[in-house]
């Protein structure tokens, strides 16, 4: 007869384990932020987004973005908001989703296996075997550009938060009207 009182105390550190590694938060999210185009600061403002629309004629390519992710982090939903924050990240105000495509990879992992098997006389023994496994793991990738319309404004313009104070520029003096000095048919001052 197995008694599992034996064994409870396996079994708790078991799963206080797997409780401790899902708290960690480990994450498949990925993301890369290239800057081609013209150095800009990051960006904390609005970012419009476009897919199937073309950018606006004024905006500069900044640069290529592209962001990851597998299993069940693999949607839109996850992935949108960090393409949206690769794209700030190297001051880009404008994304355009170029392609979004999934592929699966074959990823090998190593278990380990505990099990209790009968050796004797009310004794139970226990043994361990290692094997290995090739998983198919979905991956969902986020592909596209960064680019600004904020060219403009100059490549350090940030943008002004509301109810801020604008400077105006000094107004240009006004040239004042001289009279012409009377002079003689070879250019001369009389």
């Amino acid at each position: 007869m197995l008694r599992l009182s034996r064994y409870f105390p396996v079994l708790a550190s078991a799963a206080l384990a797997s409780a401790a590694l899902a708290s960690t938060g480990c994450s498949t999210v990925r993301g890369t932020a290239v800057a081609t185009g013209p150095r800009q600061p990051a960006y904390s403002g609005p970012v419009s987004i476009y897919a199937a629309n073309a950018v606006p004629p004024a905006a500069v390519d900044l640069g290529l973005v592209e962001v990851s992710a597998a299993q069940a982090e693999s949607t839109i939903d996850t992935l949108l908001p960090v393409f949206v924050q690769k794209v700030a990240q190297i001051g880009g105000n404008i994304a355009k989703i170029e392609a979004v495509r999934a592929r699966f990879e074959l990823v090998t992992r190593t278990h380990l296996e505990t099990y209790y098997y009968a050796c004797g006389t009310r004794v139970q023994c226990a043994g361990q075997r290692m094997y290995t496994t090739n998983d198919e793991v979905v991956v969902v990738s986020m592909i596209g550009h960064a680019y600004s319309d904020r060219s403009a404004e100059g490549p350090s313009a940030a943008p002004v938060p509301p109810g801020a104070p604008t400077v105006e520029p000094a107004p240009a003096p006004v040239p004042t009207p001289t009279e012409p000095v009377p002079a003689d048919s070879e250019g001369k001052a009389l």
